[in-house]
């Protein structure tokens, strides 16, 4: 990888880390006030709060964090494929947690580290991907 390529990586990353963050601890404030104050089920929780956060996520990798100027149709429906893949994860492993009778907060944070990794490879490479200039 040639050193302009590097560098771009790296401002995706940053850029991403910024969206990532600020989406990662939405998640937790809406699955906790979901849980703790609406009484809801953690898994149930968990797909409502990362189903409201969708669309913001959306629109601030698009235009933020990897700048694209893809059509929005056909990358929506990529992103939508991945974060099908990636609900499945999070209610997966809030399942786990939940039946393994711990805490809820151990499936947030599984979501926190596990999800981000996973999406940020997908979106770069897949969803939001430029193809090389001819």
């Amino acid at each position: 990888m040639n050193p302009a390529d590097m560098k771009s990586l790296a401002g995706k990353l940053i850029r991403f880390g910024a969206v990532g963050g600020t989406s990662t601890l939405l998640f937790a404030l809406l699955t906790w006030l979901l849980v703790d104050k609406a009484g809801m089920h953690p898994v149930l929780a968990t797909v409502v709060a990362y189903l409201l956060l969708l669309a913001p996520n959306f629109l601030a990798h698009k235009y933020f964090t990897f700048g694209s100027k893809g059509e929005v149709a056909r990358e929506s429906g990529k992103f939508l494929v991945v974060h099908g893949l990636n609900i499945g994860l999070s209610a997966g492993g809030m399942a786990v947690i939940s039946h393994a009778q711990l805490d809820y907060r151990w499936g947030i944070l599984f979501s926190a580290i596990a999800v981000p990794v996973i999406v940020f490879i997908v979106m770069n490479f897949w969803v939001f991907r430029i193809a090389p200039e001819r």
